[in-house]
């Protein structure tokens, strides 16, 4: 047995002996798999208005050409309305966003940067959790 393998299990070993002479436990994190989510409020005339993304610098989601397993691939459109779309961002807290409306033949009609303010709904502030922020943009 390597000197390494050797630490490594005596480590252990005094880990689960002081948990069972303490009664603590080092803290461990449930499972990951949530999502954040941002909603984008339209304000003014939003009769144009086909689609909207959110951009950041790696483009500009959900579109056709993005890589579903680059960064861009967690934003999706949860539901809209017409004035208020809702976007599941994955774990990403974008610090930074532009809000982009699209006519229905592509055309853009604004690109409006925005900074969510994102609140935590869930989880705990060790291991993080979902958060919800809401940015409002002319249409």
């Amino acid at each position: 047995m390597t000197g390494r393998r050797q630490a490594g299990l005596v480590a252990v070993a005094v880990l689960v002996t002081m948990t069972g002479l303490t009664g603590c436990a080092p803290f461990a994190c449930p499972a990951i798999g949530w999502s954040n989510t941002l909603t984008v409020q339209l304000v003014g005339d939003t009769s144009a208005v086909d689609q909207v993304q959110l951009c950041t610098d790696a483009g500009c989601a959900p579109a056709a050409d993005v890589d579903p397993s680059g960064p861009l691939g967690w934003i999706t459109v949860e539901s809209n309305d017409g004035d208020s779309w809702t976007f599941s961002v994955g774990m990403t807290s974008m610090e930074q966003v532009t809000v982009r409306t699209l006519a229905a033949d592509g055309t853009v009609l604004s690109d409006t940067e925005a900074t969510p303010e994102w609140v935590r709904v869930g989880g705990s502030a060790q291991c993080g959790g979902p958060s919800e922020a809401t940015v409002a943009v002319q249409a």
